[in-house]
């Protein structure tokens, strides 16, 4: 069971997940980049067949791209793709598709015509022949209750996956919502063809409930109830927080959020992670650090190993990172110790609602897994890359700038101007200028020019020639510049 910490009274809404007093998850109203779930109505812009692609303009910025598998017609036609997709899927054509994951790098969201409306009780499929109750009904009476409302309430044509929340709901409850689904459809088919959005994802709680089942819940405390009483379970027993400080900083929340976006993580035992994220994967690497242990090296690396695949699942749950990852283990001798290493990553990936799929260690000792990604992790989301070092992380130094700008000099030298003003930091002025300015004046007499240092206060290491002329023109501009 977890405990959730709502943060609403302010313009972004989060929530968090607490399980054994360890933040897991946590979710942000400030988090649009995605789309996951909304239906368009879409204008396929371009078919190709040997490519099993159709690509649809939804009117965001890139084009989406639906699979022919992914298709209601690729799930039924088995042979001769190329021609089936052809037949069915014209350029210029309108299509109602449902974004299932969202767009990433140079790729756009992907498409799913088999559409999906997802709710409290059920999970209505317009398109699909299926009636299902989740396994997690356990009560044959229960199971079959619903398999026969299930084909009571639909024609034959369409289906219904009944959700474990209704173990416990009111027949009522779940059959309007089913209703509410149906009507919904209805409406959508008779939308006129222009390109829109005709069914937007859910609000955060409710995004929040459907993927946290009331049942998994011990505890809500949330920091204004009024502003959310209307999603809260009844079923969960919930507080008001009354502190006067932040409720994410009251339960240590926030201190943990805030080195989730760090790439070091520190383990109990003084051992860390280092986790990178790149446009193909994410690697993680484990270092002992200041942990030396009591024992001998191997058991030693072993134990540091041990906390490293449990804190590894919880990073990525936290961060939200999916794609395929690469874990960087200590390197163990031992096949036995690396069996436990798998259980213990295949037993911490339990309570994960993505799905994640475990290869195991290759011949150079690297771990290998899989974690199902729809949407962008959370530093994606709430961070945007350096405009100075383009997320590299890396700046030239200033001493690698003032060479630059020494050759730039040299090639203006052949020009017809006297002076040229330039703005540098005080670091790429100083290195110019050289030992009581023995290097600018030496440069100044080989080039047969004036060169004039405006400082501009600045961490990042710069220079930029501003302007050029004869030498009354630069000392006058900087004359006037300076009243």
């Amino acid at each position: 069971m977890k405990k959730v910490v709502m943060n609403v009274k302010h313009s972004e809404k989060r929530i968090a997940v607490i399980e054994n007093e360890q933040l897991v998850e946590w979710f942000s109203s400030a988090d649009t980049s995605s789309f996951v779930g909304n239906i368009y109505l879409g204008q396929i812009k371009d078919v190709l067949p040997k490519l099993n692609a159709v690509f649809v303009d939804i009117g965001l910025n890139k084009n989406g791209f639906m699979r022919f598998e992914d298709t209601v017609e690729g799930r039924i036609q088995q042979n001769g793709a190329d021609e089936a997709i052809k037949r069915t899927f014209q350029k210029g054509q309108y299509v109602l598709v449902q974004v299932i994951k969202d767009a990433f790098d140079e790729k756009g969201p992907k498409l799913t015509n088999n559409l999906e409306f997802s709710g409290d009780y059920v999970v209505y499929i317009p398109l699909t022949k299926q009636i299902a109750v989740s396994n997690k009904i356990k009560k044959e009476t229960i199971r079959n209750k619903y398999y026969s409302l299930g084909r009571e309430y639909t024609d034959g044509n369409e289906g219904v996956i009944f959700r474990s929340s209704c173990n416990e709901a009111d027949q009522n409850d779940v059959l309007n919502e089913l209703k509410n689904f149906q009507s919904e459809f209805k409406s959508m088919m008779q939308i006129s063809k222009k390109i829109t959005c005709v069914w937007e994802a859910n609000s955060l709680f409710n995004k929040f409930f459907k993927l946290h089942p009331a049942n998994t819940i011990s505890e809500i405390i949330v920091d204004d109830f009024l502003l959310c009483q209307n999603y809260l379970p009844v079923t969960v027993q919930t507080s008001l927080y009354r502190g006067k400080e932040n409720i994410f900083d009251a339960y240590k929340i926030q201190e943990q959020i805030d080195k989730s976006f760090k790439s070091i993580v520190w383990l109990k035992n003084g051992s860390f992670l280092i986790i990178e994220q790149t446009e193909a994967m994410t690697v993680i690497d484990i270092n002992t650090g200041k942990f030396n242990g009591k024992h001998n090296r191997e058991e030693t690396i072993f134990q540091t190993n041990q906390l490293a695949a449990v804190e590894v699942t919880r990073q990525l749950r936290l961060r939200d990172i999916g794609g395929m990852v690469v874990i960087d283990f200590i390197n163990m001798q031992s096949a036995e110790m690396k069996k436990n290493i798998y259980d213990l990553l295949k037993e911490s990936f339990k309570d994960d609602r993505a799905v994640t799929k475990l290869f195991g260690f290759t011949d150079l000792g690297l771990f290998e897994l899989t974690r199902k990604r729809t949407t962008h992790s959370h530093i994606e989301a709430t961070h945007q890359k350096c405009p100075i070092c383009n997320g590299s992380g890396m700046v030239k130094g200033a001493e690698q700038v003032a060479f630059e700008l020494e050759r730039e000099l040299w090639e203006v030298a052949n020009s017809d101007y006297e002076a040229l003003l330039v703005e540098c930091n005080q670091e790429v002025a100083d290195l110019l200028k050289g030992k009581n300015d023995e290097h600018i004046d030496r440069l100044e007499k080989a080039l047969f020019m004036k060169i004039y240092l405006k400082i501009i206060p600045s961490k990042i290491h710069f220079y930029d020639i501003v302007r050029t002329g004869s030498n009354k023109e630069i000392s006058g501009y900087i004359d006037r510049v300076q009243r």
